[in-house]
């Protein structure tokens, strides 16, 4: 695009049934996340960007995939993304959802179109989990906070590309646009950094999620009690941590101190602390090899044993011999 080269990587679902199927709901195998690092690769040798579209409701989790690797296929991607030395900028153009949206998504810049969806698990597997009825899925979806605007406020995606309007689905020529604008203006960015900033700026990206405020509301009012906390002017504790009030204030500091004690009072004591308990002479010299080595061979007897019941004997004529009787003392 606009004479630099790319590696372009994408999840696709499809546009009937037929093809959703063909394409297994966009759901994608783990020999799937082994072919996109392999072009990682390629494209991190050659020093090509890389963009990726994600669109999946998640890793394919069937008996298959699983005796294929999975998980393993997920989280190598995941390890070795944060160590590409080239831009990688992730674009959501339908849904992006767990663990098979994050094996292609770990960039330093994610964008999502307007009416895209990015989720840890769907609205309605969540209300199944935490209300124990799908029909709760409208709760569910506002809990998760799925929608693009919710995502770029809590800085879980850094910007919206615009649809046109009946979606990108109804109009995809009049979408590419502001796509291709979007990537571009994005990548000039990242044109100018080194490859050590490109990787210190995806990992920084990351480390910053996740952060969250605590504390104790009546029943649902919590959207009344963050306002109250956004408003108040608060104090401050020794070590500089904002607070709502003085009770508060003194509260983090007390758990502070509790933690530096306990710390504190475990100094020097790693040599017993959690030590494994050993039964009395294992740890004298070759006698876990002397067990051992019995164990494996009353395991060889006793295999040979099975293996000489279960043939058959036979008499001098060719004829079974009736099986030996043993008689009960």
């Amino acid at each position: 695009m606009d004479g630099v080269s790319f590696m372009f990587i994408g999840q696709q679902k499809g546009r009937n049934t037929k093809e959703n199927i063909r394409r297994n709901f966009g759901m994608p195998q783990p020999n799937g996340y082994r072919k996109a690092m392999r072009f990682m690769r390629h494209a991190n040798k050659f020093g090509l960007p890389i963009i990726t579209f994600v669109d999946t409701p998640g890793a394919y989790a069937g008996k298959t995939a699983e005796e294929l690797g999975q998980g393993e296929a997920i989280a190598y991607n995941l390890r070795e993304m944060f160590g590409l030395r080239v831009p990688i900028i992730s674009v959501v153009i339908g849904e992006g959802g767990s663990g098979g949206a994050l094996a292609i998504g770990c960039a330093n810049r994610n964008l999502i179109m307007q009416n895209s969806v990015y989720y840890v698990a769907s609205p309605e597997a969540c209300a199944a989990i935490l209300w124990k009825s799908r029909t709760a899925s409208s709760q569910a979806t506002e809990a998760l906070r799925i929608t693009a605007p919710e995502l770029v406020r809590l800085e879980v995606m850094d910007e919206i590309i615009p649809e046109p309007l009946g979606g990108a689905h109804s109009d995809p020529v009049a979408a590419f646009p502001a796509i291709k604008e979007s990537i571009m203006t994005t990548f000039r960015q990242y044109e100018n950094m080194n490859e050590r900033e490109i990787q210190l700026d995806r990992y920084q990206k990351f480390r910053k999620l996740g952060q969250f405020e605590e504390w104790v509301v009546r029943g649902s009012d919590w959207r009344n009690v963050r306002s109250e906390r956004s408003s108040a002017p608060g104090v401050n504790t020794a070590a500089g941590t904002w607070a709502f009030n003085e009770a508060e204030a003194n509260y983090i500091e007390a758990s502070v101190d509790a933690d530096e004690a306990w710390e504190k009072s475990m100094e020097g004591k790693a040599e017993w602390l959690n030590r494994p308990v050993q039964p009395p002479g294992l740890s004298r010299s070759g006698i876990m090899e002397m067990a051992v080595t019995m164990v494996e061979a009353r395991r060889r007897k006793q295999a040979a044993a099975a293996a000489t019941s279960s043939r058959p004997a036979y008499s001098s004529n060719g004829a079974a011999a009736p099986a030996k009787q043993e008689a009960a003392v």
